[in-house]
């Protein structure tokens, strides 16, 4: 394994993978309970990619957080099972360095752009503010979205109603949305604009995850405790 990036400290999480610590974000990337289950558990099956792989024979994927790089790792293996279908994985950077140390064969097409081609499957990462590279992507194009980044604690501008915004703009209308959160402020912003909201399944020591399309119809019961809780929606206005 190659030594970590400056300002990262290698973690083993508890299925043997590893991920990193971030100093800057105060961090680690990955849940400690495993880094590679909580990838399968929330993104691939919470993400429906086997149902997707039903109704489509190119399947668009939108990562928010590179990190290490697992996401990409978990999905293209998964994609290996169908040599068939093509995956076109598209992945949200702020970090060069976190690129560079865990898939260091990727090529730089230009000083934001990285991609690697494997048979059928092929990566794209943009590396910069998310903010800002959201906007270079093609509208209701994402059949997935895993929301990965840092929590909303340390990076809420990755969080905010706006931003969910930004991702509704660019997803497929039988796009499934998947993040390990379970806050409820999240779950407002999420709600605000304009996504169908639900109670997913709890991974390791966490009580529950969310997931979000735009199709779907929500729980009353669900609905109603989320109006009217008094947390608020995250909004841009309180951090940028």
């Amino acid at each position: 394994m190659l030594k970590p990036p400056p300002r990262y400290q290698l973690v083993t999480t508890e299925d043997g993978s590893e991920t990193l610590f971030s100093e800057a974000f105060n961090e680690a990337c990955h849940s400690t309970a495993g880094a590679r289950a909580e990838t399968r558990f929330h993104y691939l099956e919470g993400c429906r990619l086997s149902e997707l792989l039903h109704s489509f024979d190119e399947i668009n994927i939108l990562e928010v957080g590179f990190g290490t790089g697992i996401g990409w790792l978990e999905t293209l293996a998964f994609f290996k099972n169908y040599p068939q279908k093509k995956l076109n994985f598209t992945s949200l950077e702020l970090d060069a360095a976190l690129l560079s140390w865990s898939v260091p064969e990727a090529k730089k097409i230009n000083a934001l752009t990285y991609e690697l081609e494997q048979d059928n499957s092929k990566l794209r990462v943009l590396i910069g503010d998310a903010r800002h590279s959201i906007h270079t992507l093609p509208s209701e194009h994402f059949h997935a979205i895993y929301q990965d980044a840092f929590s909303p604690k340390r990076n809420p501008t990755l969080w905010t109603h706006q931003w969910f915004t930004d991702l509704k703009r660019v997803a497929h209308p039988d796009c499934t949305l998947a993040t390990y959160s379970a806050s409820v402020s999240i779950r407002k912003s999420l709600l605000k604009s304009g996504w169908s909201v639900f109670e997913g399944p709890a991974f390791a020591q966490k009580r529950s995850s969310t997931r979000a399309n735009l199709s779907g119809v929500m729980d009353p019961e669900f609905l109603a405790k989320l109006n009217t809780h008094a947390i608020a929606a995250l909004d841009d206005k309180d951090f940028l």
